[in-house]
């Protein structure tokens, strides 16, 4: 069934409905809200958010992929968590702890490397990488969740994987 159908389905109360939808997207959504608020219990907390918002009765435009669509509600959600925890001055070390040991069976030297690069590139070029690469959207999908045109979001992957190869180049890795 159609993630469109599923929503439908869902708001109209079918539970098994709404948990085929999660089962098929929480994963993503997760990571995609890991990457930005960097906090596991934080990103857990906006993929409740986001899959909450879907039952409140968010319009879907079947005219636009369901995944950017849901990514683009799970984005706002991880901004607004992290203009409230901003504005409770809410940063720590544990949090950069639990990031870290949030993604087990990677090499922990080469995600501490990729990690350090995509913290040093400015943001809109690490969120395209992220979007397109690690989430495996298309241009045209991710300029939807970023709210600007697919040429810009081409243009943004492309300089950031540059940005990401020379850092990775200034630590001593070929890419």
């Amino acid at each position: 069934m159609e993630d469109a159908q599923l929503l439908s389905r869902a708001i109209g109360g079918d539970r098994a409905a709404f948990a085929t939808l999660y089962d098929r997207h929480a994963a993503g959504v997760f990571g995609y809200a890991l990457r930005i608020v960097r906090d596991r219990s934080a990103a857990e907390d906006v993929v409740q958010e986001t899959f909450v918002g879907l039952l409140g009765g968010r319009k879907y435009d079947s005219g636009r992929p369901f995944t950017s669509w849901l990514l683009a509600i799970a984005r706002n959600a991880s901004i607004d968590l992290l203009r409230r925890r901003k504005t409770r001055r809410e940063v720590g070390a544990e949090e950069e702890m639990l990031s870290r040991s949030s993604r087990p069976g990677t090499d922990p030297d080469a995600r501490d490397l990729v990690e350090t690069a995509m913290a040093r590139i400015p943001e809109e070029f690490r969120e395209a990488v992220w979007l397109c690469d690690a989430m495996g959207l298309s241009y045209e999908e991710a300029s939807q969740v970023m709210g600007c045109e697919t040429g810009t979001v081409g243009s943004r992957v492309a300089r950031g994987r540059k940005l990401l190869r020379e850092q990775f180049a200034r630590a001593g890795h070929e890419v």
